[in-house]
C-alpha cells in the first residue's frame, strides 16, 4: 500500500468549484474522502479509508465529515450529476432512459435506524439491511446514477413506500439540455396508478413490467391473458444486446393493443425466453409508446440490466453501506451519498477511457485511477528523496 501524501491535482482541479459550499477544512477532508474511496480495495470503513490518507487527515476526520450536517451534500451530488451527464456524448436521437430499481445492502447491525428486515423472495432467507431505491440515466453503453432514496422501516414515523419515493425523484429530476424524449423503465414494484399518471403528466413514456392483478377497460384481468393464451400465438423476435457483440438474444413474444383502466391506450407485450416456458416465467410488459412493436418493447426493457450492474459496482467496488454510522438517519443518507459521489467523480475523471459501443466497469476505472495516483506519488517521493540527498551532499562538502 502506497501512502499518499499529496492530494491528486486532477481531483483538486475538478472539485474546486465546490469549495464555496464548505467551511473550515471540510473541503480538504471531502476531497481526501473521495480519493480514499477510489484507491481503497478493501472494506471501506472509515478506519480502512484513513490508511490511504496523509497523517494530518485521520480516519476520525472522515467520520466527522459524514456526521457533520453543515455541508450541502444534496447540492454537491446534483453538481456531480450534471458534470457526469455532460462528460459523455449525447445520443443522436436525444432519447434518455430512466431506470428505477431497488436493492438490499445487507448489514449485521440492528442499531442502524434504517435497517429493514425482509427477504428477496419466498424461498430466500430473512436478511437485515439497507433498502436503497436508485434512479439512473441510461443511453448507449453509459449508466449514470442520478438520485437515490433509502426506504425506512414501516415502523418509522417518516416511512414512505417505494412508489412514493420514485415519484419524488422523478419530480426533482432536471433533464440535460440535449434530452428530447424520456422513457421510464422499471419493474412491477413501481407500476402504481399515481406513478403512471405522474409520468404521463410530464409527457414521458414508460415500459414497465406490470402485476397481473391489473384490469383492462373491458374488465379482463391481465393474468387471464398470460394464463390462457395458446402457445402458437407467440412469435420469435431477436434483440441485440446493449454492447454490440455480433450476437442477438431470442425471445418469444405476443403483442396486444388494449385500453388499461385509469391509464388509457397501451400496448401489452408478453415475453418469455423459451417458447415452452410456463406462464410463471412470462414477463408482462406494458408501454404507452405509440406504434410500439414487440422487438422495441423487449429491447427497451433489457435496458433495466445496467442498474443491476450499477448496484454491484457500488457495493463491491466503492463500499456502499460499509461506513459505520448509526443512530442518525441523516448520517446514513450522507454515507450512501458519498459512495455515489465517488462513483460520479471517477466517471468524470476517467471518461476518456469509456469508448462508445464498448463495455466498461467501475472496477477497471478505479484501478486505472489508483495506478495513476500511485505513479504520481512514487515520482514525487523519488524527487523529494533526490533533493534531500543533494542537500545532504552539499552540507557534507
Amino acid at each position: 500500500m502506497i501512502q499518499i501524501t499529496r492530494l491528486p491535482e486532477e481531483v483538486k482541479r475538478f472539485l474546486e468549484p465546490l469549495r464555496a459550499g464548505f467551511s473550515y477544512r471540510h473541503f480538504l477532508v471531502f476531497c481526501w474522502l473521495i480519493v480514499a474511496h477510489l484507491v481503497c480495495f478493501e472494506k471501506a470503513t472509515c478506519k480502512a479509508l484513513g490508511r490511504y490518507t496523509p497523517k494530518h487527515i485521520g480516519w476520525w476526520h472522515l467520520r466527522r465529515l459524514i456526521a457533520c450536517g453543515r455541508w450541502p451534500w444534496e447540492e454537491v451530488l446534483y453538481w456531480l450529476v450534471t458534470q457526469a451527464l455532460a462528460a459523455f456524448p449525447p445520443p443522436d436521437d436525444g432519447m434518455l432512459y430512466l431506470v428505477v430499481d431497488s436493492t438490499l445492502k445487507g448489514k449485521r447491525t440492528k442499531k442502524n435506524p434504517l435497517v429493514k428486515k425482509g427477504r428477496l423472495n419466498e424461498q430466500a432467507p430473512v436478511t437485515w439491511g439497507l433498502h436503497l431505491v436508485l434512479l439512473i440515466a441510461q443511453w448507449g453503453v453509459y449508466r449514470i446514477p442520478l438520485d437515490f432514496r433509502l426506504v425506512k422501516p414501516k415502523t418509522h414515523t417518516d416511512y414512505r413506500s417505494e412508489p412514493m419515493l420514485v415519484r419524488d425523484m422523478l419530480e426533482a429530476l432536471v433533464l440535460p439540455p440535449w434530452c428530447k424524449c424520456v422513457i421510464v423503465v422499471a419493474d412491477a414494484a413501481y407500476a402504481s396508478r399515481k406513478n403512471l399518471k405522474a409520468i404521463q403528466a410530464r409527457g414521458w413514456f414508460f415500459v414497465i413490467a406490470f402485476p397481473r392483478t391489473w384490469k383492462l377497460a373491458n374488465g379482463q384481468y391481465l393474468r387471464d391473458i398470460v394464463t390462457h393464451l395458446p402457445i402458437h400465438h407467440y412469435h420469435r423476435v431477436r434483440v441485440p444486446p446493449l454492447v454490440p457483440t455480433g450476437r442477438q438474444r431470442t425471445f418469444w413474444t405476443f403483442l396486444k393493443h388494449a385500453q388499461l383502466r385509469h391509464i388509457g391506450d397501451v400496448t401489452v407485450t408478453l415475453s418469455r425466453r423459451r417458447r415452452n416456458d410456463s406462464p410463471k416465467q412470462t414477463k408482462l410488459l406494458v408501454t404507452n409508446l405509440p406504434m410500439a412493436t414487440a422487438r422495441i418493447v423487449v429491447a427497451i426493457y433489457l435496458r433495466r440490466w445496467p442498474v443491476e450492474i450499477c448496484f454491484k459496482e457500488l457495493k463491491s467496488g466503492l463500499g456502499l453501506g460499509h461506513a459505520q454510522v448509526t443512530k442518525d438517519v441523516a448520517r446514513v443518507e450522507r454515507s450512501v451519498a458519498i459512495t455515489l459521489m465517488a462513483y460520479l467523480v471517477v466517471l468524470c475523471l476517467q471518461a476518456k477511457h469509456i469508448k462508445p459501443g464498448t463495455a466498461w466497469s467501475i472496477f477497471a476505472l478505479k484501478q486505472k485511477f489508483a495506478w495513476d495516483v500511485g505513479a504520481q506519488q512514487i515520482k514525487r517521493t523519488t524527487q523529494q528523496e533526490t533533493l534531500k540527498a543533494i542537500r545532504n551532499m552539499k552540507l557534507a562538502a
